[in-house]
Formats: structure tokens, C-alpha cells, sequence
């Protein structure tokens, strides 16, 4: 496939018929990276736009715990670089060689000359530009985004897991069966045992609480007091759980807040930066239709 048939498949350039396509080409210069190179620096301004002939990259930045978040990738036809040449700002992610890749740069200057002659390239971009910064908009809430269950993990002492068991199983229903039937043999066996004593009292059966269960009573009293403490304990915790869960929640609803603004900020720039070259197009095309009527 030829350069040409590359640009052909670019967004920027898919509406251009070949001349015009051969004109673009002539501004642009060509441009070779090893695998692994930088070829933009997140922070660095923008200084021109590139094409990608071969190979493939990849688009990086950080999270807010300073990780590296893949935002996009790339291959042949992709094209990169053209968001801070129409904004003004540094560059917002970083571009990585994932292997050899070549390119085509297309300088500042020249790529805003070229957009004030092809409006309709402009809106290309802004489609482009507008699934790109979406993409990286709920990638990087979801990077904000923590397990409250990962972070209770790590903090829980031994203390608070026994509490969460204990407070577990006295909650289900495998509790209540086996201390129904743990109750119902205890007070039937005392119960039969107590009347067969009183009948046959030269053969006695082993009894070790008569009624009225004074015993029993007492073993579900201490149950209770030891229950009651330890079930607290593990709301407690389910509460602390909560405000966690809150925080991380005010955290990412502030992270989405802040991004959101940001994008609407760089859409607001877009659509003024568009505006004003269609303008300037229209004034050009009314300039060069005016003209050959004047000679």
C-alpha cells in the first residue's frame, strides 16, 4: 500500500481527492522510531501532528496513584498530535513506539493552514477527538475508582475478622437448626430422664439439667452477653466500611466533576477554534470567487 493509499484511509484526509492528498503529502515530512521511543511528552508543547505510515503505538498516561494507564492504541492510518496543536495546551498523554514505526509529521503551521482550507476536515478531527477523549474519560475514573473491600482487607485486625465470622454465622439459618436441635434434645432428654427417674428410682438415667433448665438458662444468658458485644463490634466495622465507601465515592464524583469540566473546556475550544476557520474559509472562497470577476 502505498503512502498515498495510507493518507487515504486517515479521517483527516478521506473526503480529499488525490491532488489534493499529493499537496498535504509535500508539507509533510517523514519520520522513523525504534521500539520502545517516546514520540510525545506528556507536558511538552505541541509542535506537529503525525500520521502513522508503519508499525503501532500506544497512548499513556498517569492515574491519580501516578500509574501508568493505557489509554488508546494505534496502528497504520492512525494519526496523533493534533489535539494540543488545537488547543494551545501541552500535551495530555504520552505516545510510545510499541515497535519500529514510521510516520509523517505535519507541521504546526501547516496543519492550520491546512484545516483553514478544509473545514470539513475539521469536523473529522472533532469526531475523532470526541471518541478519544471519552475513551480516556472513563478510563481514568475507573483508575480513580477503589475497592472498599480490597482497602477493609488490609486494615482488618484478627479481632474484627473473628467478630465478622462470628457475627456471620449467628446470622444464618445453619445457626438457628443446629441450636433448635442442640435445645429441642436437651429439653426432651432432661425432660423424659426427670419423669422415668421419679417412676423407676432403682434405675435412674443421666440427668444433668431437671426443669425447670436452670442450666440451659443459664448457658443462653452467657450466650447472649458474649453475642450481643460481638455482633456490635462487626457493625461497627460494617459502619467504618461505609464512611470508607463514602469517601471513595466523593472522591471519584469529584475526579469525574474535574474531567468532565476538562473535557468541556477542550470541546468549547474545538468548537470555537472550528467556527473561526470556517469563517476564515468562507472568507478565503468568497475572496477567490471575487477575484477573477475584478480582472
Amino acid at each position: 500500500m502505498t503512502e498515498i493509499e495510507k493518507l487515504k484511509q486517515v479521517p483527516l484526509f478521506s473526503t480529499m481527492d488525490e491532488q489534493e492528498i499529493l499537496g498535504v503529502r509535500r508539507i509533510m515530512e517523514q519520520n522513523n522510531f525504534a521500539p520502545g521511543q517516546v514520540i510525545l511528552r506528556e507536558g511538552e508543547p505541541g509542535e506537529d501532528f503525525h500520521v502513522i505510515l508503519e508499525g503501532n503505538v500506544e497512548f499513556l498516561t498517569q492515574d491519580a496513584g501516578g500509574g501508568e494507564v493505557l489509554l488508546d492504541e494505534a496502528g497504520p492510518g492512525g494519526f496523533f498530535g493534533e489535539l494540543s496543536m488545537l488547543t494551545g495546551e501541552p500535551r495530555s498523554a504520552r505516545v510510545r513506539a510499541v515497535g519500529p514505526v514510521k510516520t509523517l509529521a505535519l507541521d504546526r503551521l501547516e496543519f492550520t493552514e491546512f484545516l483553514l482550507k478544509h473545514p470539513h476536515a475539521a469536523i473529522d478531527v472533532l469526531t475523532v477527538l470526541g471518541r478519544r477523549l471519552h475513551r480516556s474519560d472513563q478510563l481514568i475514573r475507573k483508575s480513580v475508582s477503589q475497592n472498599v473491600n480490597q482497602i477493609e482487607d488490609k486494615q482488618m485486625t484478627f479481632g474484627q475478622r473473628l467478630s465478622d465470622s462470628f457475627a456471620a454465622m449467628m446470622g444464618s439459618w445453619k445457626f438457628i437448626i443446629v441450636q433448635s436441635v442442640l435445645l429441642a434434645i436437651w429439653v426432651s432428654w432432661n425432660a423424659v430422664a426427670g419423669i422415668h427417674n421419679n417412676n423407676h428410682p432403682d434405675h435412674k438415667w443421666f440427668l444433668w439439667d431437671e426443669y425447670p433448665f436452670i442450666f440451659l438458662n443459664l448457658a443462653l444468658s452467657f450466650q447472649a452477653a458474649y453475642a450481643a458485644p460481638i455482633i456490635m463490634m462487626s457493625q461497627n466495622r460494617s459502619a467504618g466500611k461505609d464512611r470508607v465507601a463514602a469517601e471513595v465515592d466523593h472522591n471519584v464524583n469529584l475526579k469525574a466533576e474535574v474531567e468532565v469540566g476538562l473535557i468541556m473546556r477542550r470541546l468549547d475550544d474545538l468548537e470555537q477554534s472550528i467556527h473561526h476557520n470556517h469563517q476564515e474559509a468562507c472568507r478565503v472562497f468568497r475572496g477567490a470567487g471575487a477575484s477573477p470577476q475584478s480582472n
